[in-house]
């Protein structure tokens, strides 16, 4: 009842996906992706989409979104990116729009967050230019989540304090919470809190460097009494961050 439904990333370059025969290891062997993508659609009541990256030529990508389209996968993501193109390369909308005209699924647009999508508006630019049904956003996301704001970006400032409450919240681990909270400063980690995030060893420290610790320490406040409410004898000692289950 969790599930809404299954993606199947067959466009990831890392090499650990390719290594393995997984990810973007798939998009020269259309024989492999029907059979993968027909025997999941026949085996689960759950929609079932796909996302890939481009091939070589727009024929052959094409060719490959059509063998897709034919295993009844509900949608087709598609990176406009080769196997072996970074973010610093530009995103081939071209491709993506081919693919959109040719099948009768929809095709989610991805890859535009450096060259494109900088806005809430430029959301619909890309999604028109590669004539997609939607946009699939990653990067642009984690570094101002409030790109999906009709009313505008947030300061990285406003978004970074949100974050932290939510971290605090749902107790997040320090290493996760310092990832997504650099992603957000990319453009000031230069600076004061930027060295002293990347110093923080524990969520406490890093509620510290927003001046937040009322807010963690409330929190482990309520956690505890929770947790003695409950009979819990916590693992860890209080004050590091990481805790078992918010009592928020």
């Amino acid at each position: 009842k969790d599930v809404a439904g299954i993606d199947v990333n067959m466009g990831c370059p890392k090499k650990f996906s390719l290594d393995g025969g997984m990810g973007a290891a798939l998009l020269k062997q259309p024989e492999k992706v029907h059979q993968i993508l027909s025997s999941l659609v026949k085996s689960v009541s759950k929609p079932v989409t796909c996302k890939i990256r481009i091939l070589r030529t727009i024929e052959d990508t094409v060719s490959l979104a059509k063998t897709i389209e034919s295993t009844g996968v509900k949608a087709l993501a598609v990176h406009g990116r080769l196997q072996t193109e970074r973010p610093r390369d530009s995103v081939h909308t071209d491709f993506i729009k081919a693919v959109a005209e040719s099948v009768s699924i929809p095709v989610i647009a991805n890859g535009g967050s450096s060259d494109w999508i900088k806005t809430y508006e430029d959301i619909d630019k890309y999604k028109k230019e590669t004539g997609a049904a939607s946009v699939m956003i990653a990067r642009a996301a984690q570094w101002n989540p409030s790109i999906f704001r009709k009313e505008g970006l947030l300061p990285a400032e406003d978004v970074a304090k949100a974050y932290i409450r939510y971290a605090i919240r749902y107790d997040s681990n320090c290493a996760n919470a310092k990832y997504c909270l650099a992603q957000i400063m990319r453009d000031n980690l230069e600076g004061a809190k930027g060295r002293e995030l990347l110093s923080a060893a524990s969520l406490r420290q890093i509620s510290a460097i927003w001046a937040m610790e009322d807010v963690f320490d409330l929190n482990e406040e309520n956690l505890l009494k929770r947790e003695e409410e409950l009979g819990i004898d916590r693992d860890v000692p209080k004050g590091k961050g990481v805790g078992t289950t918010s009592a928020f």
